[in-house]
């Protein structure tokens, strides 16, 4: 029962080096302290409790987790919860406010620090005195109004009010809802839901020009299904997390990405088309030859069969021991070099497990270098297909090793990138060299395997040149990856996992910091079983080269099963399709670096959402089947099976359709044909950089 004590109100205004109380009185009250926190000239408080629910309760908590494949399920019991929070002092200083209080209801103190960071910045310290209780979860005000972007890579979302969105980095989970293949996809216990991520962020910002991040790598959770108040769910006793307020939702990216960090250039060659093959170096001559004599401007192949490939249930996957395939690749040092010689990088494959045989795997057994069990054997996974054991990070000579197999093995042999795969298989009951909590450390790991690719390019003399690619991540993720991909969307048009969830994931990412992002031109998972059959369509192939030439990168990828797929390569329409895309996206290069520029010095996305460009617009914010590349091109791409138009909105202005030059007036939505290979693409006329946009799509529909 809540007894009476005195109700706190204290208004506070936080200039860029000054934080001053502007309101304070006392009164006596039979509920929660309430209070507001004020940044800067905001109108709106960046924080705000209100006194008719508690904005603290805690718990002890005991999870049951199930793991298969990387696919995790929770399920938590929670007992000794506390709903009683009473704040005892208040203690204000220049730059810092100190609430200390206690728990009426059980025997445990709390910790409420505001700090004001140099970058106007709030950085939110909570802590408790009992440790036992491993479930904080904080309440705040918002509206009914607030709207609420971010969370990190999504696939079924872009905007989170009434979501209850988890942060947790694990296998994306195959149908995600999709009809037909989700059914069978749990009873493979691999279905995933709305919110599993490879790359979930625990951060959001709103329409409301304010935002928060946490900096725990626990798992989390945000409820904002109430419309007037945001909860956010730890399970630690110690949460810390940084506040923003903003003049517009492009300054908080800004401001964010200065504190977790932001991408490098690309370089130059990452702008022409990555062509994804496998089946060894005759063949990748051969298709090369083919592509470039229809005009593609092929500058990277990506070859992930470097490695060698086999056989499962699963379809065709690669040996995961690192080293040349000599049987398939001979002298593969010299076939890079000769691919060099045509203007052609070679890019290859790795991840942080080793397959359970081979001279490798055999030398890393013996040096202790795997993820340990609880028995401290080495934790032997099931994947998919093969059993193989995850190099533990937290061992600074397992580190040092798999990063000097890059060097030596990758990069030493001519590759000029490669795909940094998984990072999100880490077992919630493993057992790490560094005795770090695995709970804890989990979502850390892809972080440090996109660190160590990072350190082994830079150590190598060749950041700005090598380009490696992440689907896995976590809040820093962005300071160390030079790129990032969407993982593996079924070959499909679904809409949670197929090619419609990229639109979201690509949408989402932009306003959670990741700059550069695409997807596998086509997708990637196939299915061949009686009555479940998912393969590439010529259509579903040639709309997704529609998008993609307009995304960072321009990559394909031949799936899980290669043969029951439309390629690239197929025949002369498919090499000609392919081609006129990678033509429009090399075009589009110089446009392309001036947001790669601006990626690096503010940390802004090169594809975005268009309430990026348009944050008081509000038809802007309800645009998310659409995306604008920099400020002046804007895309609407099919998403549909069978569809020959799109319905879109242009923001104000005049607007230039790209491939037959119609003029529509902005401020509204209009329906616009879009026939296959003439997607719906206009440019901002009166833009900074139309003349470099006219020029790049100049005589392109011929």
């Amino acid at each position: 029962m809540i007894r009476s004590i005195f109700l706190v109100f204290f208004f506070l205004s936080f200039s860029h080096q000054n934080l001053v109380a502007q309101r304070f009185s006392l009164q006596e009250a039979t509920c929660s302290e309430a209070f507001s926190l004020y940044l800067g000239d905001a109108e709106l408080p960046v924080f705000s409790v209100s006194s008719e629910r508690p904005f603290l309760t805690i718990a002890k908590g005991e999870e049951q987790v199930k793991y298969k494949m990387a696919s995790f399920h929770f399920k938590d019991k929670q007992k000794a919860a506390c709903y009683d929070p009473h704040i005892h002092t208040i203690d204000r200083s220049a730059k810092q406010i100190d609430i200390k209080g206690h728990f009426g209801d059980c025997d445990c103190d709390f910790e409420l620090c505001f700090s004001l960071e140099e970058d106007a910045s709030v950085r939110l310290h909570l802590a408790l005195s009992d440790t036992t209780y491993n479930r904080i979860n904080l309440r705040f005000k918002s509206t009914a109004d607030e709207r609420i972007y971010g969370l990190g890579e999504q696939f079924s979302h872009v905007e989170f009010k009434g979501k209850k969105p988890f942060m947790f980095t694990e296998e994306n989970g195959l149908g995600r809802g999709d009809k037909k293949i989700t059914g069978l996809a749990k009873l493979a216990g691999a279905s995933g839901n709305e919110y599993t991520s490879y790359f979930p962020i625990p951060f959001f910002m709103t329409n409301k020009n304010r935002g928060l991040s946490l900096h725990n790598t626990q798992y989390s959770a945000f409820d904002f299904s109430n419309d007037n108040s945001i909860q956010v769910e730890l399970w630690h006793h110690v949460l810390e997390a940084q506040l923003y307020n903003g003049n517009a939702p492009l300054d908080i990216l800004e401001t964010y990405t200065a504190q977790t960090g932001r991408f490098h250039p690309l370089p130059d060659w990452a702008y022409g088309t990555w062509m994804g093959m496998q089946g060894g170096s005759e063949k990748a001559h051969k298709i090369v030859k083919e592509a470039k004599a229809a005009g593609n401007p092929i500058r990277a192949i990506w070859i992930q069969d470097w490695v060698g490939k086999r056989k499962t249930r699963f379809g065709s996957q690669l040996w995961w021991h690192w080293e040349p395939h000599e049987e398939s690749y001979p002298n593969f040092k010299q076939f890079c070099a000769d691919m060099n010689a045509q203007d052609v990088k070679v890019l290859g494959y790795i991840n942080s497990f080793l397959a359970n045989e081979g001279s490798l795997c055999e030398h890393a057994i013996e040096k202790g270098y795997f993820v340990k069990n609880e028995k401290g054997e080495d934790y032997l996974l099931a994947t998919a297909g093969f059993p193989a054991y995850l190099v533990d990070l937290t061992n600074p000579e397992a580190f040092e090793w798999l990063k000097g197999i890059i060097k030596t093995n990758m990069i030493d042999n001519g590759l000029s990138g490669w795909m940094a795969d998984f990072a999100e298989w880490l077992p919630y009951d493993a057992v790490l060299y560094n005795g770090a909590d695995p709970k804890a450390y989990h979502n850390q790991y892809p972080v440090d395997w996109a660190r160590l690719n990072r350190e082994a390019i830079e150590e190598a003399g060749k950041l700005g040149e090598i380009v490696f690619f992440m689907r896995s991540g976590f809040t820093g993720s962005s300071k160390y990856s030079t790129l990032f991909w969407m993982g593996d969307q079924m070959t499909s048009w679904g809409k949670h996992d197929g090619f419609g969830s990229t639109m979201n994931a690509l949408l989402s990412s932009s306003l959670s910091g990741i700059s550069y992002n695409h997807s596998d031109v086509g997708g990637y998972t196939n299915v061949n079983i009686p009555f479940f059959k998912f393969s590439r369509s010529r259509e579903l192939f040639y709309r997704w080269c529609e998008m993609n030439a307009f995304t960072s990168v321009y990559r394909t990828h031949e799936g899980l099963i290669p043969d029951k797929n439309i390629q690239p390569y197929t025949d002369a329409e498919s090499i000609a399709v392919f081609a006129k895309f990678g033509k429009i996206h090399y075009k589009l290069k110089d446009y392309f670096k001036i947001f790669g520029e601006l990626a690096a010095q503010k940390g802004q996305p090169v594809c975005r959402h268009t309430l990026l460009n348009y944050p008081d617009d509000v038809l802007a914010h309800r645009a998310d089947e659409q995306f604008m590349v920099g400020t002046d091109l804007l895309v609407a791409p099919v998403l549909d099976e069978g569809a020959e138009e799109v319905r879109l909105y242009l923001p104000p202005g005049e607007w230039s359709h790209a491939f037959n030059g119609t003029r529509l007036s902005g401020g509204r939505w209009h329906t616009v044909a879009a026939p296959l290979g003439e997607p719906a693409v206009f440019i901002l006329q009166g833009g900074e950089h139309e003349g470099v946009l006219e020029e790049a799509f100049e005589g392109i529909a011929d």
